[in-house]
């Protein structure tokens, strides 16, 4: 660390050598100011930091340094006047970039001031990939000036991310502007569409249209389809406002951003989202998932915390927080929030799985498999449709399996798979268990051929078909399968481990070693032993 402040020094001490008002004595002083401001940032302390930098800022208001560390310490601490004021300095310096426009976008629009925030989104539209966000921050100024959105219909050819990130946007406007036949129409195209931000404009919809003088029924069927009947049957009536609109635009882009391998810019849309509309659930689930991917994990936690328990978000809210926790290796807790959370509705079926879930990261397998169990015993159990209840089986067979109770998992699996003949999930883990444990090659070969054919892009499914493959003797048919689904399965310990053993068999040595390494990245316990053993002294047999 000391090197890094040591350069950093350096290097500003030459910036603020060109500023003739620190040119006269005070360059050591600002950089020793400068170095414990850049002490707090490095440490996480972004509140100290973010104060240094501001009076930093009031003695070289010009020094782009200054601006730029005081932008991304006040977006990692939420300080979003910080942010604004670095903003404007960049801006003034010729220095901003997209994110710096579209805070100083939203610092016009909380003010009102909407004809900064239209040259603001003209600024925008010159700025680098997130330009094409202009076009849509100019319909809702016109929105909020009482004007109709006025947004062009854009040709997916010449503009296709406009065309994308806009499908949801148009349902928006249309739900401000009074326009509920077109916002229909807008959400009915959408409703197959996959992605958060389908269900968060279906979800603002059936609470704008829950209104006796809108369309209830609608409505609740929206919210069915969004978050389930139970949301549906307590929807809040909530009147849709430019504001809404505009945040979930914003955190729309954010989580696409950090997905894109982008996270700190992601957590720059993330904040002004919610700074726009900081209660709205949806724009909270995306600010975690900001916060989560920069690392800044209680925080995140916090704001999962405050999703109410009446929101339809609640139960994503409430899964990912449990997530963080036992990711955060704080299981003990997460098992308290499971808990309490079927102790509020010991009958919801999705509230013992997520207790299921957390049990199995605690370690408490003989819980998890009471769990499944009492879920594949109720009374009701037999009115599911097959299918469904075949997903329940696979559940407790896959738990039973782990805990080595293979009589049983092997009777739960043939039961599902009279329910379900096509159950992909289910064949494999049928077969795959019996090439485990030697059992019948040619059977388990049949079944695995099965779930490949089923679901052939499934990496699990296509190690298992090489797996069996391997084990026959086979390793020309072998290798390429196990090849495509270490591809796609990046580090999985079991798939890279069977990829070492074959190259290993096929005499490729290096290669071997190199993929029990991969494997041995993620492994633990007893696998990481025998991994170990493997890359020390080679394949002793065939199977691991």
């Amino acid at each position: 660390m000391g090197q890094i402040i040591q350069i950093c020094k350096y290097s500003l001490g030459i910036a603020i050598l060109a500023i003739p008002a620190v040119a006269s004595g005070k360059t050591g002083d600002v950089a020793d100011r400068y170095v414990s401001a850049r002490i707090a940032e490095i440490s996480e302390q972004n509140g100290f930091a973010v104060e240094g930098y501001l009076k930093l800022q009031t003695t070289i208001p010009q020094s782009d340094i200054i601006a730029d560390r005081l932008f991304d310490s006040a977006i990692r601490a939420g300080d979003m006047p910080a942010a604004v004021r670095a903003a404007r300095a960049q801006s003034l310096n010729k220095n901003g970039n997209a994110e710096t426009a579209l805070l100083l976008f939203a610092d016009a629009w909380r003010l009102r001031k909407l004809q900064l925030a239209e040259i603001a989104a003209d600024e925008l539209a010159s700025r680098g990939n997130l330009a094409f966000m202009s076009p849509v921050l100019k319909s809702w100024v016109r929105i909020k000036q009482d004007q109709p959105a006025d947004f062009a219909d854009v040709d997916p050819v010449k503009n296709g991310v406009l065309a994308y990130y806009s499908t949801d946007q148009r349902i928006y406007f249309d739900l401000a502007t009074g326009q509920l036949d077109k916002a229909k129409a807008g959400l009915r195209a959408i409703s197959a569409t996959k992605g958060d931000f389908v269900r968060n404009v279906m979800i603002s919809a059936a609470e704008s249209m829950a209104s006796e003088e809108a369309d209830p029924a609608f409505a609740q069927a929206l919210m069915r389809a969004a978050a389930g009947a139970g949301a549906a049957k307590a929807i809040v009536r909530t009147k849709m406002t430019a504001d809404i609109g505009l945040a979930a635009f914003y955190s729309r882009i954010a989580t696409a951003l950090i997905e894109q391998n982008q996270p700190e810019e992601g957590l720059v849309l993330a904040r002004i989202a919610n700074w726009i509309s900081p209660t709205r659930p949806d724009v909270q689930l995306a600010m975690a998932y900001a916060l989560r991917a920069n690392k800044l994990q209680s925080e995140a936690l916090n704001v999962l915390e405050s999703v109410p328990v009446a929101s339809p978000y609640h139960p994503v809210a409430l899964e990912k927080r449990i997530e963080l926790l036992v990711e955060a290796k704080d299981a003990g807790q997460a098992l308290i929030v499971a808990k309490q959370q079927v102790a509020r509705d010991p009958t919801s079926v999705s509230n013992q799985l997520l207790e299921a879930r957390v049990q199995e990261a605690v370690g408490n397998m003989a819980e998890v498999i009471a769990i499944y169990r009492a879920i594949t015993e109720a009374s009701d159990f037999g009115k599911l449709p097959p299918r469904q209840q075949a997903s329940y089986r696979l559940l407790l067979a896959s738990a039973l399996e782990r805990a080595d109770d293979w009589v049983g998992a092997k009777a739960e699996l043939e039961t599902l798979l009279t329910l379900d003949p096509n159950n992909a999930q289910g064949l494999n883990l049928l077969g795959y268990s019996l090439l485990e444990r030697n059992g019948d090659l040619a059977k388990a070969l049949a079944l695995v051929k099965r779930a490949y054919e089923l679901s052939p892009d499934s990496s699990a499914i296509i190690d298992s078909l090489g797996w069996a493959y391997y084990l026959q003797g086979d390793t020309e048919r072998a290798l390429p399968l196990l090849e495509m689904a270490a591809k796609a399965a990046g580090s999985d310990v079991a798939i890279n481990e069977h990829l070492g053993d074959i190259y290993w068999s096929a005499g490729r040595r290096r290669e071997a070693r190199y993929a029990w390494r991969v494997a041995n990245l993620g492994s633990d316990g007893e696998a990481a032993e025998r991994l170990s053993r493997k890359i020390d002294v080679g394949l002793i047999g065939r199977s691991p």
